[in-house]
């Protein structure tokens, strides 16, 4: 750790050891190079004294470790892995930087700070505590986290750590990936019929009344505003004298919370009636909204606000970006978004957290553990 400030007290001192530790192991996503013996799996069990600890392995580096000290019904959930190295470092990403009001280093901000807030927090505390971490949010297909819902884990809340500058989240988009496979009749380029039986031309067209569907979805949801989309991906065809028979086309949308992603498919798939049988839109990776479509909205809004107020978190406004709270939220449990750092840092180079952000978020976590269990119900 290169330090530079002269006036951080002992607590943080210990939260940013951590941090520069868990900064300097390489666990970018992809290309997801980790295994149950990694070096930050043992450095997280090593600073576990007092827990159970298990580890989850559900394959192709997607690895999950429990960590329980007593019996809490709330869950904190940290994902370890971070975004590849963005161009334009001015520094080692993979060595921590601090100054007087900043921490600078890949994943300081996404979300390595919060784990290390905790490590700082449980060797301070002797309350019941149960983590999570995880090591394939940023790429993949949250397995690590599905695998471990499907356990008989017992947690009926959970606290998921992200970049959320020290505001509970109650509330965010969805994520929904998805392609369009569309069906031409080949031939020549001169016939006429080019026009019509060009798969390629069915897919522009479908593209532009997409896009033009969605520039009317004026929902809102607590500032939250539209249906943000993207056509990622285009390809098809062989070359400029033959009439495409084929066409894909990649694309994607961030549903407002509440709203489902499959009902959305669904509308999209029947924007051009007369080439219903020429265009097959299949979802693939699906990030529920928070909370879940599956939940009564009203009811986990009001036991996230519930949750919030006992831990005595500061509440914050729904956000663009998705977490895996939603998928604990689709589970069941009563679930916010909690974390130092601001998204706009997230993903960039010269990534950074701010100090006094670390500083609070660890002073909560310390009042939560030492608080004991928290009921969502008061």
């Amino acid at each position: 750790m290169n330090d530079s400030s002269n006036d951080l007290n002992e607590d943080l001192q210990s939260t940013l050891q951590h941090l520069a530790t868990l900064v300097s192991f390489d666990t970018q996503n992809p290309p997801r190079k980790i295994n149950t013996e990694s070096e930050i799996f043992n450095y997280l069990k090593a600073n576990l004294t007092g827990f159970e600890t298990q580890l989850l392995d559900a394959g192709d580096g997607c690895i999950s470790l429990l960590a329980k000290r007593g019996n809490p019904d709330l869950l904190f959930n940290f994902h370890i892995d971070t975004v590849p190295v963005a161009k334009n470092w001015t520094s080692d990403p993979f060595t921590l930087i601090v100054d007087d009001e900043i921490a600078t280093g890949l994943g300081a901000c996404d979300i390595k700070g919060a784990s290390a807030c905790m490590l700082s927090a449980i060797a301070k505390t002797s309350g019941d505590v149960a983590l999570l971490f995880s090591s394939d949010e940023e790429f993949g297909s949250s397995a690590a986290i599905k695998q471990f819902l499907a356990t008989e884990h017992g947690f009926n809340q959970v606290i998921v750590a992200e970049p959320t500058q020290v505001k509970a989240i109650f509330a965010h988009r969805g994520i929904q990936s998805a392609k369009a496979e569309i069906s031409g009749i080949s031939g020549h380029a001169s016939e006429a019929r080019a026009l019509t039986d060009n798969a390629i031309h069915k897919g522009a067209q479908w593209s532009s009344k997409a896009i033009e569907w969605v520039s009317q979805q004026t929902q809102s949801f607590d500032g939250l505003k539209g249906l943000p989309f993207n056509i990622g991906k285009i390809e098809g065809g062989i070359k400029a004298n033959m009439i495409a028979a084929d066409c894909q086309l990649t694309f994607g949308f961030r549903p407002l919370p509440g709203h489902n992603s499959q009902q959305i498919l669904e509308q999209l798939s029947q924007l051009i009636p007369k080439y219903a049988d020429d265009i097959t839109i299949t979802g693939s990776f699906t990030g529920p909204t928070l909370p879940a479509a599956n939940q009564n909205f009203e009811q986990a809004i009001q036991g996230a606000q519930a949750l919030a107020d006992n831990c005595q978190l500061p509440a914050g406004n729904a956000v663009n970006f998705w977490t895996e709270a939603s998928l604990f939220s689709e589970a069941g449990l009563t679930s916010l978004v909690f974390g130092p750092g601001n998204i706009e840092q997230a993903h960039t180079a010269n990534e950074w957290v701010s100090l006094k952000q670390l500083q609070a978020v660890e002073n909560h976590y310390i009042k939560i553990i030492n608080n004991g269990k928290v009921q969502a119900n008061g």
